[in-house]
């Protein structure tokens, strides 16, 4: 917690000073927020400082005039009033009044107090300034002195910061851990409701004044009010302004609801999408074909069905972009949309439309769009003008006569795709336009004959180009130290099994010697209960003695983690959660119930119990059949400590070449993320295990045409036990394994990746002088970077690592999962030795005038290439290492302390 000017735990510029923000409104306080050191809030239930672990809380106060619509002030005896604030509407307090003093003291800060407040910002300081001169002015500054000594010996631990108030500074100062002042460069006339910038007659003044603040030791804030166009554009520029004049800055709306630019600008990585369509979210084309695109750019998609109503409004810099996805069912209320769709303009957040808008928003906000509503035309011919570089995507365009829609993109648009009709009329298809950009259907995913879908736009660059994306570092869920994560996963499904070929043994016999000792790589592999319970109760009650026996020796490998397949394998989530009951619907386990707890929970305590050695436990869920447990189901296996796994799966291959096949990380279910497996197992290679079965082979394309021209996903070798019962399959599954081998990885448990897929969720980004902070990475330690960002800066960062070259021309960045990281960005390649690439995690990573320290924790042997160490000597746990000429250490630990020294 911060309680004065003192130095904080991250190396940056300024680094003595904490960032500040702002949030005036009445609602929950946006997420963004959590990224200032100090927060200034109007009081409230849903803003109390309990919520903000780890920052400093400030509740707002004003002492010199009342709030409107405050109670607080209600009771404000006559005679304590002054005058008026004709602008704000607000009544000034006689100061010099005792009683109006304690009024304040005991009616104002003191509730505040007892909600939990142990900091206050004390605003209108000056307000008796309007409306005294002379000796009643000077009996005004005693009173307010008097009144923040007494606030003081009430609440001694009180933090305090003011509003101006600097004619009684000399008096109030040790009180203070604080000043602030509005409207350097920029300010809100709220007399005339319009921006101005500031004289700089008045600028020089207030920043003699600063001056002097600063000259007591406190650090000072200036607030200056800018207008909310598209992206907050200009804010950080201003906010830097500030910076550099040496005052802690924020710049934000006049109202001060938005996400502000101040030592941090908060980067919005959330994207809301509103869409209309009556299939479940996770088949609708917004989620299964729209997300993955969002999240390899880093952001976070957001989704609200129309039908469950408009969301509230949304404020300036909460999120990076609007989608609005019609899929053509009938919006219920297009006034609704029209006007949520016009404030979010209004506040400056990019929108993009598609799919078949064209009778979803009114006459008025598509004049506000600055275009006519699409209508259409009976036209016997149309002819493609104009297609843009992101048009034709992976699939070439062929308009069709009935779907032309006449409509011209506003003026100032980029048009991306344009026809005209045998009569002239005009279609701008897509286009890029000045507050976001639009693609109408059918020219954004086309639906072939087999019903695989392409994309017709390139849905990267439309995002990047749409919501004017900045050039910043993401969170990265592909790759740890610059190496491509790998991890195999089991499901439970055949694990008695008898193989078809000599000696006959079960799967998981043939599995464990074939696979699991041979390549000794991190592997989970999970169990269906239903198939090991002994006796009557069991599926097989003459294999389960054997199937037992073979579970334990396997859960015994230290290479192995546990996993639970569910008690019963529910092949039909959402029928067997409603109550129903039919052949099919789960395994036949004689005698059980379908129960949520015991699918998600009692399972894994059964084989905690039954299968686990000493010290082991079941960590991960495996979510069975169609893989679309409920919120209920997927919350008891959270709040019971296990991660969980499996449904999306991509697919992509020669056979379906297209982004369409390959799924999001995960999907909410209420606020539970379940985590999507990276890759389809062997039955989607296989033909739902029909043959050929040797058709997993052909994962390597999968896992080759995820890495580029994008890395999408990291490697997974996701099967049952059951490919251990074929050598065909058996074979297939070796030269997997053989090709991964053969190629750069980090492996990890599928437990691990799982919290990276968590950790991508909650990690935040800022913008701080010549970088960028990070906080909450601590799963997921890698970002992805545009290499036009410049290099690390390793001196001025702060837990990264190194960094290494991406497959599509980007910078892949190392950090060591530390809770809060900056990224110091510099324009030529560091000379310091560092951490080009390694198979393990990086942990408490220390950069000196000599070189570095490093703990690296893998699964497997280490290895790892460091850059700039020629002339260096290398430690790998207090023993000289041998490093080859391109920077090459090998070591048999899995675990180990690194030490660089260079003279």
């Amino acid at each position: 917690m911060l309680c004065s000017w003192t130095p904080l735990l991250w190396a940056a510029p300024q680094n003595a000073l904490p960032s500040v923000g702002l949030y005036y409104g009445s609602g929950p306080v946006p997420v963004a927020f959590h990224d200032f050191d100090w927060l200034i809030v109007n009081p409230g239930e849903q803003r109390l400082p309990s919520d903000f672990p780890g920052q400093q809380v400030f509740s707002y106060v004003s002492v010199g005039e009342t709030v409107p619509g405050d109670s607080r002030y209600a009771q404000l005896p006559t005679d304590c009033v002054l005058g008026s604030n004709p602008h704000w509407g607000g009544k000034i307090i006689d100061l010099a009044k005792a009683s109006c003093r304690t009024y304040l003291l005991q009616q104002v800060v003191d509730p505040i107090w007892a909600q939990g407040y142990r900091g206050f910002f004390l605003d209108t300081l000056d307000s008796y300034e309007s409306v005294t001169q002379g000796a009643a002015r000077g009996a005004q500054e005693q009173g307010l002195v008097d009144l923040i000594q007494a606030i003081k010996a009430a609440h001694p631990n009180a933090k305090l910061i003011a509003n101006r108030g600097f004619a009684v500074l000399p008096q109030i100062h040790q009180d203070l851990v604080g000043v602030l002042a509005e409207s350097l460069y920029q300010s809100w006339s709220q007399a005339d409701h319009r921006y101005t910038q500031v004289p700089e007659a008045e600028r020089t003044a207030l920043v003699r004044e600063l001056h002097k603040a600063q000259g007591y030791g406190l650090p000072v804030i200036v607030v200056d009010y800018m207008p909310t166009s598209l992206n907050r554009k200009g804010w950080w520029e201003d906010a830097e302004r500030i910076r550099q004049a040496g005052f802690i800055p924020y710049v934000s709306n006049p109202e001060l609801t938005a996400v502000g630019a101040g030592l941090r600008e908060p980067m919005p990585r959330k994207v809301l999408i509103l869409y209309n369509s009556t299939q479940p979210e996770q088949y609708s084309t917004p989620f299964a074909n729209g997300v993955m695109p969002l999240e390899y750019l880093g952001y976070i998609p957001e989704f609200r069905r129309l039908s469950q109503g408009m969301p509230p409004a949304p404020v300036p810099g909460e999120y990076a972009g609007v989608i609005f996805w019609s899929d053509g069912d009938p919006v219920d209320d297009v006034a609704a949309l029209s006007n949520w769709i016009l404030a979010a303009k209004a506040q400056g957040i990019p929108i993009l439309l598609l799919g078949d808008f064209q009778n979803d928003l009114d006459a008025k906000a598509f004049q506000a769009l600055g275009m006519a509503a699409p209508s259409s035309v009976d036209t016997a011919s149309v002819r493609l003008l104009h297609a843009a570089t992101p048009m034709n995507y992976e699939m070439s365009i062929t308009p069709n006569p009935r779907d032309f829609l006449a409509t011209k993109a506003p003026a100032g648009s980029q048009v991306w795709l344009q026809l005209q009709d045998s009569s002239g009329a005009r279609e701008d298809a897509a286009a890029i336009t000045p507050w976001g950009g639009y693609a109408l259907s059918p020219y954004i995913i086309t639906t072939l004959p087999n019903k695989d879908t392409r994309w017709l736009i390139d849905p990267f660059t439309l995002y990047r180009k749409a919501f004017r994306l900045p050039e910043m570092p993401v969170p990265d869920t592909t790759t740890e130290s610059g190496r491509r994560l790998f991890m195999a996963h089991t499901d439970g499904d055949g694990f008695v099994s008898r193989a078809d070929f000599p000696p006959y043994h079960i799967a998981g016999q043939v599995y464990m010697d074939r696979i699991l000792k041979k390549y000794q790589l991190p592997f989970t592999g999970s169990i269906i209960v239903g198939d090991l319970l002994p006796g009557d109760r069991g599926l097989y009650p003459a294999l389960a003695p054997l199937g037992t026996q073979v579970a334990r020796e396997i859960f015994r490998l230290p290479y192995v983690e546990i996993g639970s397949h569910m008690w019963s394998h529910p092949f039909n989530w959402p029928a067997i959660e409603a109550g129903k009951n039919f052949p099919g619907i789960n395994l036949p386990v004689p005698g059980y119930k379908f129960s949520p707890y015991m699918e998600a929970v009692g399972a894994a305590k059964w084989i905690d119990k039954h299968l686990a050695p000493p010290g082991k436990q079941v960590v991960i869920d495996q979510w069975s059949g169609d893989c679309e447990p409920d919120a209920q189901v997927v919350g008891l296996a959270y709040q019971a400590g296990l991660e969980n796994i499996n449904g999306g799966a991509s697919y992509i291959s020669k056979k379906d070449p297209s982004i369409t096949a390959v799924p999001p990380i995960g999907i909410f279910r209420g606020k539970w993320l379940q985590v999507f497996a990276p890759d389809a197992n062997e039955d989607y290679f296989t033909n739902q295990w029909h043959g050929p079965y040797w058709g997993y082979i052909n994962v390597i394309q999968t896992f080759e045409m995820t890495n580029k021209p994008h890395r999408l996903k990291p490697i997974d070798i996701y099967t049952h036990w059951y490919t251990a019962t074929k050598l065909a399959s058996l074979s297939a599954l070796e030269k997997v394994y053989d090709w991964v081998l053969k190629q750069s990885i980090t492996p990890v448990f599928v437990a691990d990746y799982a919290k990276i897929a968590n950790n991508f969720f909650t990690i935040r980004i800022a913008r701080q002088g010549d970088g960028f902070w990070i906080g909450g990475a601590q799963a997921l330690q890698e970002l992805r970077m545009p290499k036009e960002l410049g290099y690390p800066d390793l001196h001025k960062s702060q837990g990264i690592a190194g960094y290494d070259a991406t497959p599509n021309g980007r910078w892949y960045v190392h950090m060591d999962g530390q809770d809060s990281v900056y990224l110091a960005l510099q324009s030529t390649p560091p000379k310091e030795p560092f951490i080009v690439s390694a198979n393990a995690a990086i942990a408490d990573y220390q950069q000196n005038n000599h070189g570095f320290s490093a703990r690296l924790l893998g699964t497997v042997p280490l290895q790892l290439q460091l850059a700039n160490v020629q002339a260096c000597q290398v430690r790998v746990n207090g023993k000289a290492a041998t490093v080859t000429g391109s920077g090459q250490v090998q070591s048999p630990a899995h675990h180990a302390r690194i030490d660089v020294h260079c003279p």
